[in-house]
């Protein structure tokens, strides 16, 4: 008997995987939501269920590895050189606001004419762009040169009327909706520009082996010598750092809202428990684990501007007098002494190993020996199985999935290993695999001794767990 093709086993595990997610969304009394249709919360079909989320993995990375298999590997590879033509046509769009003059047009669409004079854009230029778009299915051309809203493009809607952001650009973002358009913003503008200088950062002798945030690529790409965090502090620069902080509250709401929640036992800390939130930002976790532990004291530390925004963000809310705030330079030594936990959430994946080394080594001499250091970053999966003898595999808690046949690990559309490198652009950091981590945490006097993950291909943040050695 002849043995299935791998190209057949590929597109029967689609087909299983769609069949279950179909029974799911049956269950629920939901439908396929339809790429033309404007998108509408809750109409995702994992609709945040992990084993839904995990069985959508599964169906992307098929779909993908068959798409690598069929398709002329110098295709593929050429495909992926232009891939920057994403960024860039989406940069236009979100810019333009073109996605806010469809919505205001209709269901019925738009001329090229028409849109063109609405975002004072060149016809002729900007058709081809939005065209583009169509073709990875964001916008929809309804006749020809007429164009519409679909399901992705209208994501890209910041919330309020084409008048009001062209009157007033600089507080485009204001909205909370706006907060997906600010993301793209900060990926397609600074981002990119600094992918296109990642090879210079990694070979020229001043740059090569220095993982400082000075020579990052993306300053570099910017005509500056600065770190991307003094870039951003520039009077010049106020729209940019303005356009980062609502693009990271985005990553927060596009989190599931319980993860920190998640990310380590809070119910097992005696009542009165101090935890240390080191680089907390405004509080946002701190108030959160607040609501739902009020038996435990948390202190958000960070620097003295973004303090001072926590306090008054929080003013008045019931928690504040569980959530105290203390301005704090995490490299330096920590006041607090012997708390019950140090927490720290996306904050090691923006340095370097040295930078991260100091953090820890400051956390570590401000320990108790009961003291628990509770990490929330992504942890980086190998593109290869993990043998069960590794070190790593027998850490608690992580999740090394058997995938079927014929499907490999590595994943080409993994926002985790596309995060990493972005990490390297913006930093000179990285995400890090859990063996990374291990080694880091040693050296600085940290052991890792569980792993709370809530999806296995890293694309959300993991609690890291680790006492001091």
């Amino acid at each position: 008997m002849k043995s299935k093709s791998t190209i057949r086993a590929l597109a029967e595990l689609i087909l299983q995987n769609v069949d279950a997610l179909e029974e799911a969304l049956e269950k629920r009394g939901a439908s396929v939501p339809s790429l033309d249709d404007p998108f509408t919360p809750g109409s995702d079909i994992a609709n945040g269920q992990p084993e839904l989320m995990a069985t959508t993995e599964l169906t992307v990375r098929a779909a993908s590895q068959l798409i690598q298999t069929i398709r002329m590997p110098q295709y593929s590879v050429i495909h992926e050189a232009l891939s920057h033509t994403n960024s860039s046509t989406l940069r236009v769009v979100t810019e333009l606001n073109i996605s806010e003059i469809l919505k205001e047009a209709g269901p019925d669409g738009l001329h090229i004419s028409e849109i063109a004079k609405k975002c004072n854009a060149d016809p002729v230029r900007l058709c081809p762009i939005i065209r583009y778009l169509c073709g990875r299915w964001i916008f929809r051309e309804v006749t020809p040169d007429v164009f519409t809203n679909n399901r992705l493009s209208s994501v890209l809607d910041k919330g309020k009327s084409v008048a009001e952001l062209q009157k007033s650009p600089e507080s485009k973002f204001d909205t909370p909706q706006s907060a997906i358009s600010a993301l793209v913003g900060h990926l397609t503008d600074e981002s990119m520009k600094g992918g296109s200088y990642l090879y210079e950062v990694l070979s020229e002798p001043d740059s090569a082996f220095k993982a400082v945030p000075e020579l990052c690529a993306t300053t570099k790409s910017l005509g500056s010598d600065l770190s991307l965090w003094d870039f951003y502090e520039l009077p010049e620069q106020k729209y940019r750092h303005y356009r980062f902080g609502v693009a990271m509250e985005g990553v927060k709401n596009m989190e599931p809202a319980p993860l920190p929640l998640g990310a380590f036992d809070w119910g097992s800390l005696p009542e009165d428990s101090l935890v240390v939130d080191v680089g907390g930002g405004v509080g946002t976790v701190s108030t959160q684990l607040a609501s739902v532990f009020p038996k435990l004291r948390l202190v958000v530390q960070d620097r003295p501007a973004v303090i001072e925004d926590g306090k008054k963000r929080w003013k008045g809310l019931n928690s504040v007098g569980q959530v105290s705030f203390e301005a704090h330079d995490f490299f330096k030594p920590n006041p607090i002494k012997k708390p019950a936990v140090f927490l720290l959430k996306h904050i090691t994946h923006d340095w370097a190993d040295s930078y991260v080394k100091t953090i820890l080594q400051q956390l570590r001499e401000a320990a108790g020996p009961d003291t628990k250091l509770v990490v929330m970053d992504r942890i980086i999966p190998f593109a290869c199985p993990i043998p069960e003898e590794h070190t790593v595999a027998k850490i608690p808690g992580l999740l090394n999935p058997q995938l079927p046949w014929p499907l490999t690990v590595a994943g080409p559309d993994q926002l985790s290993t596309k995060t990493s490198v972005l990490m390297t652009i913006l930093f000179n950091s990285t995400e890090r695999t859990l063996q990374d981590a291990v080694d880091l945490y040693a050296s600085a006097g940290w052991k890792i001794v569980k792993v709370n993950q809530f999806e296995a291909a890293g694309s959300l943040p993991s609690g890291i767990v680790a006492v001091p050695i």
